[in-house]
């Protein structure tokens, strides 16, 4: 154990840590804070939300196995690039830097992950300048996810399948629910839900239990909160628990889904409907229009995909994944 001089936990305040090989991890709340080889410090992590405008400053990694909240993984000054903002063209390759570009099998897989446009379009980019010989497979490959992108947004819901539940917005650039993580690069994407606003919330699920307007209390119930035995303690984290053990959610949409929730933490929300006596997601308002919602399938429709690459894909860290994790991407008793 040490006590290191100048790093203090951004979750819990302690300055006890262990080393291990991922970084130095807080003794009391289990935080990692990775450390990166000193010619990767000055390389700026990118990072997507394609969840409005949010600025994602720490990304919490929970790990589902024995526990639920087994603890966080810290990734340091995450740069936030938000494909809603960004007009990316492969027309030219001047629109990338050279550190974006040189990776094209990783510029690929993310793109056939993540079916996000600005994905697509710096995978086709990244194989015209560093393809090689492997070119002509890449090419290949962006087409065909191309193709698949465009018949999905194509198909992308503009009603709501049942009364009672919330569509993402079609207004908003089509993606799916996805997660990539790989050394510093993290990359989560969700659903918006913007289009909602207080008086359509309560058309389609009615009154709530309670309705909450101290920010701080908005913040706190939006936090994964859990035991010292990592146990779920509030319903944010005991929704996301049940929705992978009941195999409503894949590993990698329940990644994302963490993401989301932390970064929406931070927010800054006017109004929570709660809902959880009634079993259906509580709702945090920004302006009068959703901001987030807590993510239950049985309520909510978004953009999904089978798990494609079940260990392989997910970069560097398969061991992000628990025990339980089965080849198609959900919970399965071991």
């Amino acid at each position: 154990m040490k006590k290191m001089q100048g790093l203090v936990c951004k979750y819990c305040g302690g300055n006890q840590f262990d080393k291990t090989e991922k970084g130095y991890e807080c003794t009391y709340c289990h935080a990692v804070y990775e450390l990166e080889p000193v010619a990767e410090k000055n390389k700026r992590p990118l990072n997507k939300m394609r969840v409005g405008l949010m600025a994602l400053i720490a990304v919490p990694v929970l790990i589902l196995s024995g526990s639920f909240l087994a603890g966080y993984a810290h990734i340091d000054e995450l740069l936030t690039q938000n494909p809603l903002t960004e007009e990316l063209s492969a027309s030219s390759n001047s629109d990338y830097s050279t550190d974006q570009l040189s990776n094209p099998e990783q510029n690929v897989r993310i793109a056939e992950l993540s079916l996000n446009q600005a994905d697509l379009d710096q995978a086709a980019a990244s194989v015209k300048e560093f393809g090689g010989k492997n070119t002509k497979k890449l090419e290949k490959r962006v087409k065909d996810a191309q193709a698949e992108h465009d018949s999905l947004k194509q198909k992308r819901l503009k009603v709501a399948p049942k009364a009672d539940m919330l569509i993402e917005n079609p207004d908003t650039e089509f993606g799916v629910v996805t997660y990539y993580r790989e050394a510093s690069l993290f990359l989560a994407y969700g659903p918006d839900f913007t289009q909602y606003s207080v008086s359509d919330i309560l058309r389609i699920w009615g009154q709530p239990d309670k309705i909450i307007t101290n920010a701080e209390q908005i913040k706190e119930n939006m936090l994964l909160n859990q035991d010292e035995k990592g146990n779920p303690l509030n319903y944010e984290a005991k929704v996301l628990q049940n929705q992978w053990t009941q195999g409503q959610l894949t590993w990698r949409e329940v990644r994302a889904f963490l993401a989301i929730n932390q970064d929406s933490a931070s927010g800054s929300y006017s109004k929570e409907f709660v809902y959880e006596k009634q079993g259906k997601p509580n709702v945090y308002f920004t302006a009068g229009h959703v901001g987030y919602v807590t993510p239950i399938v049985r309520y909510l429709s978004f953009t999904r995909l089978p798990e494609k690459y079940p260990h392989t894909g997910l970069g560097k860290y398969p061991e992000d994944f628990p025990k339980n994790y089965g080849s198609d991407g959900f919970y399965h008793e071991k």
